[in-house]
């Protein structure tokens, strides 16, 4: 009998440790691109703007990578959507699936993605990780595949945000921190980090001392609250929130940070990186840095807020689920190594 419930008691605690891992497994980072890799374009969310896309997929295919771009992506338009949910679940599964695909670049944000999150096949990414990037309505895929894979991707531009076109000066500040953060020769053998260097244009703000390190989760603010209470929701304990929007009004805003707050949200995070939540509007950026400091000035860990991430001309490329260094006394953002 006593060896009956030794063999029972093993057992169990097998049962333990292999569910514990298949709930919480490693998190695993896709491999840099290198020329030859095969990167998908997909359109999950809104329609694209065909010119954007074609120029940065040639520019692209001119430094050696091989590029798929949907043959109807300039013709497919179902209102504020890129076509159904079915076309446009089944394109992005098609390229997870996809092995010979290294690297899956949405072409923009806008809406939908919260419509096919259930469709995706986090499985099959898990499996054969792909290089993930985008911002806005991407949060929701970021956001999903952090939850579903703990695979970090990127909260980067897409191939509509000008990442081709280097001659403004933001748009080479994007496109310069976005090939550090995914593209092989960019990266040194012995990758042991890196802080984003931001121009006199950038001025971040520090709104609570400190430094913190963890893993960096969140994104677009709507998206971030329109997935609260979901199988793809944020997982904030000891992470680093990242928050950015635009063209939403303060009370908005306002209302997304009460949910945050509500939910235990800010309560658990190890520190903050705020971007901005207006682009145009300077009358408005006093109202919006009041309400932020209301719902963060009181926390005890570390916070920024004006970071160059996101709906801006200046928008640095970060890891989603990476790990990160937060200097908030220094206002520095570093970026750890592989």
């Amino acid at each position: 009998m006593r060896r009956v419930a030794t063999l029972r008691l093993a057992s169990f605690l097998l049962l333990v440790a292999t569910t514990a891992f298949a709930e919480e497994p490693d998190w695993i980072r896709p491999s840099a691109l290198k020329p030859g890799d095969t990167i998908a374009f997909v359109a999950p969310a809104s329609p694209a703007d065909w010119a954007p896309v074609r120029a940065y997929a040639e520019k692209l295919r001119a430094a050696g990578y091989q590029v798929r771009v949907p043959d109807d992506l300039a013709d497919r338009e179902l209102g504020y959507l890129a076509g159904s949910d079915d076309e446009r679940a089944d394109e992005l599964n098609a390229a997870i699936r996809d092995e010979e695909v290294r690297a899956i670049f949405p072409v923009r944000g806008g809406y939908g993605l919260t419509r096919i999150l259930d469709r995706i096949d986090y499985a099959a990414l898990r499996k054969s990780p792909k290089l993930l990037i985008g911002y806005s309505d991407i949060t929701a895929l970021h956001l999903g595949v952090a939850s579903q894979t703990r695979l970090v991707t990127f909260h980067s531009p897409m191939p509509m945000s000008n990442l081709w076109q280097e001659e403004d000066p933001a748009h080479a500040f994007s496109a310069r921190w976005f090939r550090r953060a995914v593209f092989a020769d960019e990266q040194p053998e012995e990758d042991s980090g890196y802080t984003i260097e931001l121009p006199d244009e950038c001025r971040p703000v520090r709104v609570v001392g400190g430094k913190a390190r963890g893993r960096l989760l969140g994104g677009n603010l709507t998206l971030i609250c329109s997935t609260l209470g979901t199988p793809y929701a944020l997982q904030p304990e000891g992470a680093i929130l990242l928050i950015e929007d635009v063209d939403e009004a303060p009370y908005r805003i306002d209302r997304d940070l009460s949910q945050l707050r509500l939910a235990g949200v800010l309560d658990k995070v190890a520190g903050a990186v705020i971007g901005t939540f207006t682009e145009d509007d300077q009358a408005d950026v006093e109202e919006y840095d009041r309400i932020v400091r209301e719902y963060f000035g009181s926390l005890t860990v570390p916070v920024v807020m004006h970071y160059p991430i996101g709906h801006t001309r200046w928008n640095a490329t970060l890891p989603h689920g990476g790990l990160i260094e937060l200097d908030a006394d220094e206002v520095a953002v570093r970026v750890v190594g592989r």
